[in-house]
C-alpha cells in the first residue's frame, strides 16, 4: 500500500511537501529574529510600581553589572549588591543610596520603590521589559528596556 501510494502523484507530492517542510523547520534560526535582553548591559526605566503606572520627570531606573547594580530611585540615586539566575530567581542586598532630601509624593514614591526592589525574589526579561516579582509570582515591578548600560571609564579605555 506504501509502494502504491508513493508511486502515484498525489503522493510525491505530499511526500515533496513534507521534506520540505521538515528542511525548513530545521533552517529556522530563532536567534536572529528576537534579540535577547539580558538584566546586565541595558538600563531599565521603571514603567510600573504595584501595578500602577509610573510618569515622572525623570524616570526611576535600575542598571545591573555583574553582582552589582545602581539607578535612580526618585530623589536619590541608589546602589547595591544583587544576584540573577538563568532560572529567574533574584534576591538583592546591600542597598544604600544618597541622602538627598526628598517629600511628599516622590519620597513616598522611593520608599515604594525600595520596599518592591526587596521583596523581589524571581525576574523574567520578556522583549524589551524586565519583570520583578515577588516570591508568590505576583508582579512588583515592570521596567522598559532603553538604551546599553553606560561603561565605565575603565572599560572604555581597554
Amino acid at each position: 500500500m506504501r509502494k502504491a501510494f508513493l508511486s502515484s502523484f498525489s503522493g510525491q507530492i505530499i511526500a515533496a511537501l513534507l521534506i520540505l517542510a521538515f528542511i525548513s523547520a530545521c533552517s529556522f534560526d530563532a536567534k536572529s529574529t528576537t534579540p535577547t535582553m539580558t538584566l546586565a548591559n541595558t538600563q531599565w526605566n521603571l514603567k510600573t510600581l504595584n501595578g500602577k503606572a509610573i510618569n515622572t520627570e525623570r524616570p526611576l531606573s535600575i542598571q545591573f553589572d555583574n553582582s552589582r547594580m545602581n539607578g535612580f530611585s526618585g530623589c536619590n540615586q541608589f546602589f547595591g549588591n544583587y544576584t540573577a539566575s538563568n532560572d529567574g530567581v533574584f534576591s538583592s542586598s546591600g542597598i544604600g543610596a544618597t541622602k538627598m532630601a526628598c517629600i511628599g509624593d516622590k519620597d513616598q514614591l522611593e520608599q515604594q520603590f525600595f520596599s518592591q526592589l526587596k521583596q523581589a525574589t524571581q525576574y523574567a526579561v520578556t522583549r524589551e521589559q524586565l519583570h520583578l516579582l515577588d516570591n508568590k509570582r505576583n508582579i512588583l515591578m515592570i521596567f522598559g528596556a532603553t538604551k546599553p548600560a553606560k561603561k565605565s571609564a575603565d572599560n572604555k579605555t581597554q
